[in-house]
């Protein structure tokens, strides 16, 4: 067995599912109302408050545990340079949304162009997981666990990448974008899964050392964006509680997911 090659089948795998994830957009209006608009921004904030606990910050701790690691501290500096990560990000975003707006030329929201980047950049391990476990299946060919553990992971991410994919590609929507631009958009989102989980398979051993700081990283720069971003426009709504409606509903649905096929 090639564990690159099986890296790369197992992310182009987990990418295809955010793909269709992407894909709701096809059945929504062009034109999304204030509320609708504050459902999504809750769904996405939900859908990412889960998946930073349950698909980054517990992985992570774990995996450190694992290396020998402290574990609470290698968490806390990948959490905290997250966030220091998404602070220049933010700034850099919003002087370029202001310069847009000064001309004339606004597109994208900058609260969408930080939750694209976020979930973008959350992709990164969620990729480096499928590819490390695949090349280690790939390095035990004896242990047939190891490639049914691979398989299984690479299918419980694909399946977690499904509302991934509708929260990035919803909002792009009702910031205006046409529906074939938000799909591709979307979906591109998760190409960094098959890049990164290729190279994680390259690089295994550096790779694997180095994940407890990547998932806590990603889970910083998630959580930075739904407090600072997402929760604030989720509630701007001419219903209060519709915003909040819609983070129970995508928390709900992600926490089921992570922890059914967790």
């Amino acid at each position: 067995m090639n564990g690159i090659i099986l890296a790369l089948i197992g992310t182009l795998f987990t990418f295809s599912i955010t793909a269709l994830g992407a894909c709701n957009v096809f059945w929504m209006k062009k034109e999304v109302t204030g509320d609708a608009q504050c459902i999504f921004l809750g769904f996405a904030g939900g859908v990412m408050i889960a998946a930073s606990v349950w698909s980054l910050l517990i992985p992570a701790i774990e995996r450190a545990n694992e290396k020998g690691q402290i574990s609470w501290l290698v968490v806390s500096i990948g959490f905290i340079l997250g966030v220091i990560v998404l602070l220049i990000a933010d700034k850099l975003v919003k002087k370029r949304w202001e310069r847009r707006a000064g001309r004339g030329r606004l597109s994208l929201k900058s609260h969408t162009e930080m939750l694209l980047l976020a979930i973008t950049i959350h992709n990164i391990p969620e990729g480096m997981a499928v590819g490390l476990a695949f090349a280690l299946a790939a390095g035990n060919p004896s242990d047939s666990n190891l490639l049914s553990g691979a398989i299984a992971l690479a299918i419980g991410i694909g399946i977690q990448n499904y509302p991934e994919g509708t929260a990035v590609a919803l909002p792009l929507i009702a910031d205006g974008m046409d529906k074939k631009r938000a799909f591709l958009i979307g979906s591109m989102s998760a190409i960094v899964e098959p890049v990164f989980g290729v190279m994680a398979a390259i690089l295994s051993g550096v790779a694997y050392f180095l994940m407890p700081v990547l998932l806590s990283l990603a889970a910083g720069t998630m959580i930075y964006v739904v407090v600072q971003e997402l929760i604030p426009e989720a509630h701007l709504g001419e219903k209060e509680n519709i915003g909040t409606l819609g983070f129970v509903v995508g928390f709900l649905i992600m926490m089921i997911l992570d922890v059914a096929l967790g």
